[in-house]
């Protein structure tokens, strides 16, 4: 179907809070790309931008560049730069003269001051443009859906997928739906059920009670073509905020709301009663070097306590200091270490040193001794490799890499998401010569380091375990497994925001 080549703003803001860490986001964790930059650097990416793009150039839409901003997953974000982030994005909408916005949202976003900084970002927007004109979104799976926010929306949708392996196909559905909209030919209704609770692992689509539920979702729309499209949300465990747990939203057509509203609550009954099923148990380090022994593959392991992709700090060192004693096996590993960064740029490049490392961040990870020599310090980004956001820029920072004869050591001034191969092959790191490869990730890192061998998660000391009793939860409260709750799914139905047809 030929569409009207339409005129479309966009913006991205992409960072995934961690609710409960010291450390805030600041202004420098953020990759910033503005006006036509942000066109180029974006078009070819694996992400929800990305997919919105590639749809709208082969319409023969213009896009209307404002600002792309993305950030590692950390602690709330500093609030001027999320005032920098609002401003420049409402200055682009304040000059109006466009048909419809687009946008790639993380939806779990906090600031020092916000609980939800995509519903602040979008109730300004609909101050500047209105209630009829169309806002579309595309989510993260672990956005905090609160309907106050989802009903500022015209339409949105999130991943189906967790390792996320679908941020352009979000991108792709999204913007679709935005053309049939203003095209006049889809007027989507949503259905919307909260469920109050947590998630604690085994949360992963491929198998498991998600993937139960999302296949019991693609085949209800599959086989009713009044609905259009549903997302289950597993809220990031790591943010407080009232209304905070999973959501489901169906959208359909005027006449099949009701088809919707009872496979909202499907899914929401769904969830509840697979509570108990959404935990894991994890392997410790031992018994995977073990069970490893003898092996030529390459181990790379996920360090689940300190995982830089659910907002940990990164500081953890302890599964390098364990496998170098347990193994003889070469390591390559990440650290977000302030002081170490400081005192390798101090002695130099080529400098052979002695310093102390990690545990800075997290009260329950401890330091060690490096000893090596300091083969590089630099200061930059780096380009995925993986299926997760291939082909997008990520925020590196300042850095120095410190080599032995066991271990390639990224030492880095703030946290880094090193879920891909490119966080270490960009900065000169040799993957080939190592036997093991840290990542402080718990899923993603198997879409990118799959090629090199097994990928396994390990039990570890850090922010970032699934243990939601020790906390200091309050306005997400009663949510479960903190609280003892009853619970029975009530679905609410809304008409969202959008131009009426002429």
């Amino acid at each position: 179907m030929k569409h009207r080549a339409y005129r479309i703003l966009v913006a991205q803001l992409f960072q995934e809070t961690h609710g409960f860490t010291p450390v805030l986001t600041p202004m420098s964790a953020f990759e910033f790309e503005h006006g036509a930059e942000m066109l180029s650097a974006n078009r070819d990416a694996d992400s929800v931008l990305g997919g919105m793009l590639r749809v709208f150039a082969s319409n023969h839409c213009e896009v209307i560049p404002t600002l792309a901003a993305r950030a590692r997953p950390g602690g709330r974000v500093e609030e001027d730069s999320y005032r920098y982030i609002k401003e420049v994005i409402l200055a682009g909408a304040k000059n109006k003269g466009f048909d419809a916005i687009a946008l790639c949202l993380h939806g779990c976003t906090q600031t020092e001051s916000l609980d939800s900084a995509e519903l602040d970002l979008l109730s300004a927007l609909r101050e500047v443009v209105g209630h009829d004109m169309p806002i579309v979104a595309g989510f993260d799976l672990h956005a905090n859906a609160i309907p106050q926010m989802l009903r500022l929306l015209t339409f949105c949708s999130a991943y189906k997928t967790n390792p996320h392996g679908d941020a352009g196909d979000t991108g792709e559905r999204v913007a679709k739906e935005l053309l049939k909209i203003l095209d006049g030919t889809s007027t989507p209704r949503a259905a919307y059920a909260h469920v109050p609770m947590l998630t604690r692992g085994n949360d992963e689509t491929t198998h498991g009670p998600l993937a139960i539920l999302h296949r019991q979702a693609r085949d209800s729309i599959l086989e009713n073509v009044g609905l259009i499209d549903a997302s289950l949300f597993n809220v990031n465990p790591f943010i407080d905020g009232k209304g905070v747990g999973q959501s489901v939203l169906v959208y359909a057509q005027p006449g099949s709301i009701d088809q919707a509203s009872t496979l909202a609550r499907d899914l929401a009954q769904g969830l509840w009663d697979a509570r108990d099923l959404f935990q894991h148990t994890l392997p410790g380090l031992e018994e995977v070097l073990r069970a490893h022994e003898g092996s030529t593959e390459k181990l790379t392991l996920g360090d689940f306590g300190d995982r830089v992709l659910a907002g940990a700090p990164g500081d953890s060192v302890y599964l390098l200091e364990s496998v170098l004693a347990h193994s003889r096996k070469r390591v390559v590993a990440v650290v977000t270490d302030p002081v170490a960064y400081e005192a390798c740029v101090g002695y130099g490049e080529g400098a052979d040193v002695e310093i102390s490392v990690g545990g800075r961040l997290s009260p329950d990870c401890t330091p060690m001794i490096a000893r090596g020599r300091i083969s590089r310090l630099g200061d930059g980004a780096y380009r995925n490799r993986g299926k997760f956001m291939r082909g997008a820029t990520m925020r590196l920072g300042p850095y120095a890499v410190l080599e032995s004869d066991r271990y390639q050591l990224l030492i880095t001034r703030e946290a880094v998401m090193s879920q891909d191969p490119g966080c270490y092959l960009d900065v000169g790191i040799d993957l080939d010569s190592a036997d093991v490869i840290v990542t402080k990730s718990g899923y993603h890192f198997k879409l990118a380091f799959d090629v090199f061998g097994p990928c396994l998660c390990i039990e570890t000391p850090g922010y970032s375990g699934f243990h939601p009793e020790r906390l200091p939860f309050s306005l997400a409260r009663p949510i479960y497994p903190v609280d003892p709750i009853s619970f029975a799914p009530e679905v609410m139905t809304w008409t969202p925001p959008q131009r009426p047809s002429h």
